[in-house]
């Protein structure tokens, strides 16, 4: 499967650059963008598109995107909710469409504006609800960084660990905007040109005397959990063909269920699997993006996967950046493709999250000097 071109709009905290602008709106600026850079394929070419969505949900927010885009009207789009996982289900789905033969050509990715969510009413008690249930059943409906504390400390994470991930992801963000590394992924919105949540000016004297938010006993806080925000991706597939140029080349992928109170570990158990069904060794794997929930999920996932800390996240992950539910999926193989066409030579990575309500996913990506041939 090609990967023509993968692209993202800078991601803005909720309420924050991005505030004034409805989904729709994110949506078509970054394909308008996107296809005047991309030489190989044109808007009409486009036969179905996939949007993962969490919180704009309603009237099938994909449809409104594609017609708001200009994409003809006889072109169906799909919304899908995943949770966080939405924008690469939206990319496997895409992926899935065309290997079934209903297209050659699809739009894949996603759209988030939290600063435009819709409000969740209780119909009985007539209250705001901040979220929708995640579990059903047995399984309790707890918050996800209360989940994340409870973990953390069966594992035996340290509030110092955590906090140095939490740098880390700031300091490799840092060097990735100051040598302009980003520039070849991003598509502008009215200007914006840069990324509003990253903190260059963190340091772990300011990290360490953060409060924890979620329990008083855990180690999560604001510093080293994802913010909330707004963003757009967009990845264009198509079928493979042996003479086109591509970004690079989806080459498999594995969605997994787990226990709800288990969530953050899904990269894990979808990692495996996914190694496992190509008869991968991780040693194989040139560079992964781990979408960064919370620090503390991705310090467990990296030390239980055994991930060098040099392959992970080469630009940064979602503690500085954010993340913008719909859209990353599509953000993550984004930077991987950036990471791995750097390297100049063939090179294969991972992208993988954790879902709340208990689930994983990881998809397997080849980058442009790859060749499907010899997969």
């Amino acid at each position: 499967m090609s990967i023509v071109d993968a692209k993202r709009l800078p991601i803005g905290k909720v309420n924050g650059i991005l505030r004034t602008a409805i989904p729709e709106d994110l949506y078509a600026t970054l394909i308008a963008k996107q296809f005047e850079k991309v030489e190989s394929i044109k808007l009409a070419d486009i036969e179905q598109v996939f949007l993962g969505n969490v919180m704009n949900l309603g009237g099938n927010i994909a449809r409104r995107c594609a017609l708001a885009a200009q994409i003809a009207p006889k072109i169906p789009a799909q919304t899908i909710d995943c949770q966080c996982a939405s924008g690469l289900a939206a990319i496997i789905s895409g992926a899935d469409s065309i290997l079934a033969g209903n297209a050659e050509t699809v739009l894949a990715g996603g759209i988030e504006s939290n600063s435009n969510a819709n409000l969740i009413i209780d119909r009985v008690t007539k209250k705001q609800k901040f979220r929708y249930p995640m579990t059903a059943g047995d399984f309790p409906d707890r918050d996800v960084g209360f989940l994340t504390d409870k973990l953390a400390a069966n594992f035996g994470l340290k509030r110092s660990e955590v906090d140095e991930y939490a740098f880390e992801s700031q300091r490799k963000a840092y060097v990735a905007f100051s040598k302009g590394m980003l520039k070849n992924e991003l598509i502008p919105y009215r200007g914006l040109m840069k990324d509003e949540c990253p903190r260059f000016d963190t340091n772990m004297e300011r990290l360490g005397q953060l409060r924890t938010v979620f329990s008083d006993s855990g180690i999560c806080t604001a510093g080293n959990s994802c913010p909330i925000n707004d963003g757009a991706s967009s990845v264009i597939l198509r079928k493979f063909r042996k003479n086109d140029k591509a970004a690079g080349y989806l080459l498999g992928s594995q969605l997994v269920g787990c226990r709800p109170e288990e969530f953050i570990l899904g990269p894990i158990y979808a990692t495996r699997k996914l190694l496992h069904k190509f008869n991968l060794d991780l040693e194989q794997i040139d560079a992964f993006e781990m979408n960064e929930a919370f620090a503390a999920q991705a310090l467990i996932c990296q030390r239980k996967l055994k991930i060098p800390k040099e392959k992970l996240n080469k630009l940064g992950g979602a503690i500085a950046y954010g993340h913008p539910y719909g859209a990353t999926g599509g953000i993550l193989v984004t930077h991987l493709l950036n990471v791995l066409n750097r390297l100049q030579r063939p090179a294969l990575g991972i992208a993988t999250l954790c879902v709340a309500g208990g689930m994983g996913a990881s998809i397997l990506i080849g980058n442009a000097y790859w060749s499907q041939e010899n997969d």
